[in-house]
């Protein structure tokens, strides 16, 4: 007779560190999406809002794109800088950062009811 585990030695499963980082990395990629191309038209509105903001201090959902990912907060236009090509923007929290025009791929006013 033989005398194993039977089904125990199969349910404990070892992962070692560098398999779950590449699991990881995997799910990563998976998840990414491409940018967008944005045409004439919604880059001279997404200017047009901008522009806005900083003159009249409006506040502004930002979607910007990065490594695949999107990532939208909403803020207010501080600083305009046409030479470096950002823009310095404040969230809610009264956090400033500054964003590259290229990352910017949407704009939409925020509506104070």
């Amino acid at each position: 007779m033989i005398r194993d585990r039977g089904t125990k030695k199969w349910t404990a499963s070892f992962m070692m560190p560098e398999h779950i980082l590449e699991l990881k990395k995997m799910m990563n990629e998976a998840n990414k999406q491409p940018r967008p191309i944005l045409d004439e038209m919604e880059i001279e509105e997404m200017e047009r809002l901008l522009q806005k903001s900083l003159m009249q201090g409006t506040l502004l959902q930002v979607t910007t794109w990065k490594g695949g990912f999107f990532n939208k907060k909403v803020c207010q236009v501080v600083q305009i800088d046409l030479v470096a090509k950002t823009i310095a923007l404040q969230d809610e929290l009264q956090s400033k950062f500054k964003t590259p025009f290229f990352n910017i791929t949407s704009v939409t006013e925020m509506n104070s009811y």
